[in-house]
């Protein structure tokens, strides 16, 4: 009789052995899969299932694109730390190696990533769902979501893959690269073995750093210290979330480049209320027609102008809060 290694006893149709047996064809096949999107050039890989995101909106849960998924893949690129950091000085030189090498470049590799986990799966019989890292399906903002309705939350799935937790800006944290990753997910029926959700709170204390994200922010999107309770609250699968409530109009304009300090060519003044949709195509319409017409060449149109959030989170490359061990998706 055949044995699969590290088991022992039983008979072949002793239940305990064969689910035993189960785990572990589980665990080779994930450890399998991890190890080929890391060879492939993915940072981190984390694993986790559906149920991690019943916290979520409805319109970001994974059941709505296949309804038999049992998994989840959360797939990490590191960006440049040099393009980070000079955006987070006063005056900026140029934004474009920040554009195009935490952004341009990174978003199709992530697309790239996504693409081949899937056909990993599939050709071993295992249906599966790939994201585009960063393609809203609706474009036009919304109260809810502002910068366009996504298909899915990459943080919230990271965060319920164990790769890190949610900082007050509501960016992702890793010990290992702070905020200075993107990500895509993948949704699968295969039976992948899940990582552990990473502890929350260890990484962000933005009291204790002087909620610098928010003093960084060009166009107060991010609370401060004056308004600390204007914060959400999500329980992914017993595991409560807290981050910052993001006025997510007012982050669009920065990230747009509307004003000169986010890389626009001209300020366009910031209203006192949140504009409708055909409002901010009006403001839009203010922008330098330069501006435009290259910013029209870029990624869908997403190519980011600020980034003041991400280069001066204090949560730098390399802390490692979490036990050895204890978070999967590390190289």
């Amino acid at each position: 009789m055949d044995h699969v290694a590290g088991v022992t006893g039983g008979s072949p149709c002793d239940p305990e052995d064969a689910g035993r047996n189960a785990r572990l064809r589980d665990a080779e096949l994930t450890a399998e899969l991890r190890q080929f999107l890391l060879r492939r050039g993915a940072s981190l890989v984390g694993f986790g299932t559906p149920s991690g995101m019943e916290g979520a909106p409805d319109t970001q849960r994974p059941d709505r694109y296949l309804a038999d998924a049992t998994g989840m893949i959360s797939i990490a690129l590191h960006v440049n730390e040099g393009c980070c950091d000079h955006v987070a000085q006063e005056n900026v030189a140029s934004w474009h190696s920040y554009q195009i090498f935490t952004l341009g470049i990174v978003n199709p590799s992530l697309d790239r990533l996504a693409f081949e986990a899937s056909t990993f799966l599939e050709d071993r019989g295992h249906i599966a769902y790939p994201f585009p890292a960063n393609a809203p399906h609706d474009f036009r903002p919304t109260p809810e979501h502002p910068g366009g309705l996504g298909d899915i939350s990459h943080t919230h799935v990271a965060v319920a893959c164990g790769l890190g937790e949610l900082g007050w800006h509501s960016m992702l944290l890793t010990p290992e690269f702070g905020t200075r990753q993107k990500l895509t997910t993948v949704l699968t029926a295969a039976p992948l073995t899940p990582d552990p959700m990473a502890p929350q709170g260890e990484l962000c204390d933005p009291g204790a750093c002087g909620y610098q994200c928010a003093r960084a922010c060009p166009t107060a999107a991010i609370p401060n210290a004056q308004t600390p309770d204007t914060s959400l609250e999500v329980n992914m699968d017993g595991i409560r979330l807290r981050y910052g409530k993001l006025v997510g109009w007012r982050c669009r304009w920065g990230c747009s480049g509307m004003l000169r300090s986010t890389g626009g060519y001209k300020n366009i003044p910031i209203p006192r209320e949140e504009p409708t949709a055909d409002e901010l195509l009006a403001y839009k319409a203010q922008m330098d027609v330069w501006q435009l017409r290259e910013h029209a060449k870029s990624y869908a149109g997403l190519v980011p102008y600020c980034g003041k959030c991400v280069g001066v989170c204090p949560v730098k490359r390399g802390q490692q809060p979490f036990k050895k061990g204890t978070a999967g998706g590390r190289a």
